[in-house]
């Protein structure tokens, strides 16, 4: 009955530990801390020998040992936004660098990294009692299966592995979408000023003869028509002075 139980207790450690909801891992728990107050402080094999207790002891080390992390788990981490880092470039890659202080000290799937074509995350958990976040929308195309990310001791940098060579004029999307807007604002000032610029005092004048042509009668015509051949007589002999 003991061997059974201790089976038993074997069976929900090991569920406690692959268990990702805090809720369900503390009531395994609970449940072998139960099972191991029913079990004899001795139980021992055909041989006599003390192996029970000593199983015993190490499947109570164990239920310490997880509800240990499951307590440091659930302890309150407050979310913290990362404003600032560097990043340069090649022709082939973008690289990232992210300075975490101690970074390099925690248990690597603390870190993680995901990678899209046209943007990357980076998440740092339980650093100082902070998860560490970073989240970019890019300006240009990434390889994702190319990219990749290296863990230092006081810095996380990032590979980003471009999807064709060149060289990116902004990183993120949001700043290349900032410098079109200002480069159509400045194409757009030329046109504004020719459209707002008065018209050509000598072109107004014109426009004021046709019409008074088109909306006239014979005599009107003939006058104007006179007037005219004798301005342009004027302007052939340079005199622009009176009669």
């Amino acid at each position: 009955m003991a061997d059974e139980t201790m089976k038993d207790i074997g069976e929900l450690q090991r569920l406690a530990r692959l268990a990702e909801r805090p809720q369900v891992k503390k009531l395994l728990e609970t449940e072998v801390q139960r099972l191991l107050a029913t079990v004899p402080a001795t139980v021992t094999n055909g041989n006599g020998s003390n192996d029970g207790a000593a199983t015993q002891s190490s499947a109570a080390a164990t239920a310490t040992a997880a509800t240990t992390a499951t307590k440091t788990r659930d302890a309150k981490v407050f979310a913290a936004p990362i404003k600032t880092y560097g990043w340069d470039q090649t022709s082939s890659a973008v690289k990232i660098y992210v300075t975490l202080e101690g970074v390099g000290t925690i248990p690597q799937e603390q870190v993680q990294v995901k990678f899209s074509e046209g943007s990357f995350s980076l998440l740092v958990e339980n650093l100082n009692g902070k998860n560490h976040t970073l989240s970019v929308t890019l300006g240009d195309k990434i390889s994702t299966e190319k990219s990749s990310f290296k863990i230092r001791k006081n810095n996380v940098q990032l590979s980003l592995h471009k999807s064709s060579p060149g060289n990116w004029s902004h990183l993120t999307a949001k700043e290349k979408k900032e410098d079109d807007k200002k480069k159509d604002k400045y194409s757009e000032k030329p046109a504004a000023a020719a459209a707002a610029a008065p018209e050509d005092p000598q072109a107004g004048i014109m426009n004021l003869l046709k019409k008074m042509y088109d909306d006239g009668d014979d005599d009107m015509k003939r006058n104007l028509s006179k007037a005219w051949v004798e301005s342009q007589d004027k302007q052939a002999r340079g005199d622009f002075g009176a009669p």
